[in-house]
């Protein structure tokens, strides 16, 4: 085995674990700041899906957002870590650590070292209607299941957009808690949350420090 493989062995083992069974949602994101709707997402997640845990993965950037007004990596981990003041999340900035800018290449990364997981991401319907934009996003789809959860104002255009089509099947909603042991491509849409705020309002309508 290769020096650097055997390198991106021990930043795993260092963060996380391969425990057999154990389900666990991968919330990604700037958290630009954290905030929370991020928080009743996951906790909705946690419920609904019978996760074991969810896991907070900080990234480096969103690279379909401008880097204006970016808070450094280490102060969005610190927030994060704050706001997710719970014995069942972790928050993690394995992108950095592994070198990786973007979705797909992490979870290439991590998915072999967790395969006796059961994984699913989790993300706001926002994020489903640009999902078409993610880089590889079709290679994502089947990778992993994906759990999407309503943002106020955006259900109809995101269940009908370009990115819902790339996600693939969409699992009916009386079975919603099968989803993270389910075979991708396959996602679901949680319709009972109406989050309505987001980071970038938090970060332009904050008073500077």
């Amino acid at each position: 085995m290769a020096r650097s493989d055997l390198s991106k062995i021990r930043i795993l083992s260092k963060y996380i674990y391969n425990n057999k069974g154990l389900k666990i949602g991968l919330m990604g994101g700037s958290f630009n700041p954290p905030h929370n709707g991020h928080l009743k997402i996951a906790k909705l997640a946690l419920k609904n899906l019978n996760l074991d845990e969810v896991w907070w993965l900080v990234s480096t950037k969103n690279p379909l957002k401008t880097s204006k007004g970016l808070m450094s990596l280490s102060q969005r981990v610190e927030l994060t870590k704050k706001i997710a003041n719970h014995p069942k999340f972790k928050v993690l900035n394995i992108e950095n650590n592994l070198k990786t800018k973007n979705s797909y290449d992490l979870l290439k990364k991590i998915l072999p070292r967790l395969s006796n997981m059961k994984l699913i991401w989790i993300m706001g319907s926002d994020n489903l209607f640009n999902f078409s934009k993610w880089y590889k996003a079709k290679k994502i789809s089947n990778l992993i299941p994906f759990a999407v959860f309503n943002r106020k104002g955006s259900p109809l255009r995101s269940i009908n957009s370009k990115g819902a089509y790339v996600l693939g099947k969409r699992i009916n909603s009386s079975r919603l808690k099968f989803l993270s042991i389910s075979e991708p491509p396959i996602w679901g849409y949680f319709h009972n949350v109406n989050i309505n705020i987001s980071s970038t309002c938090l970060l332009y309508t904050s008073p500077s420090p």
